[in-house]
């Protein structure tokens, strides 16, 4: 399976009247997800299933990604909220073993830490920004700890200067 990582784009800073999951993404993060999308199609990225945070800045980067992409539609995986962990991710994202390739829509510090533990190197630092894409290959998802490849990991100012 290819597991692609992308943190959702930049989104409102926090703030007393706001909850944490109603946050949107700013001008700025729409202008960002623009070219990430773009650079997508370039790619020819055709992931069979999205699977995406509930959480409003991550939901609407897997929306805008999807459109960008024909025959994507968004899924709601609630193992990608902020405060999950990468055996909860894994334990879900293994129910979905048929497919080739998945793209996971979410928030650090949980995708950076989702991808120390699929390359089997729990004390991995990863450094993932906002738009960011990371490429992880699994040869099997049928075991409880998976031992992956890293593929790419591109900056939202690499995709965007492939856009």
């Amino acid at each position: 399976m290819k597991i692609h990582l992308l943190r959702h784009a930049t989104a409102e800073l926090r703030r007393a009247q706001l909850s944490d999951q109603d946050r949107r993404l700013t001008t700025e993060g729409h202008k960002e997800l623009s070219a990430v999308a773009r650079a997508l199609t370039k790619m020819k990225f055709r992931p069979d299933a999205i699977f995406a945070s509930p959480y409003r800045r991550a939901w609407d980067t897997a929306i805008v990604v999807s459109q960008a992409l024909p025959g994507s539609k968004p899924v709601e995986m609630a193992a990608l909220v902020p405060g999950s962990n990468p055996v909860r991710l894994w334990t879900e994202l293994r129910k979905h073993g048929a497919s080739r390739s998945v793209l996971l829509v979410g928030h650090e510090p949980l995708l950076s830490e989702f991808a120390a533990f699929l390359l089997s190197s729990p004390n991995l630092t990863v450094q993932l920004k906002k738009c960011g894409l990371i490429r992880i290959d699994i040869h099997t998802v049928q075991i409880d700890r998976p031992s992956g490849t890293l593929r790419w990991l591109l900056t939202s100012k690499q995709l965007a200067r492939m856009s």
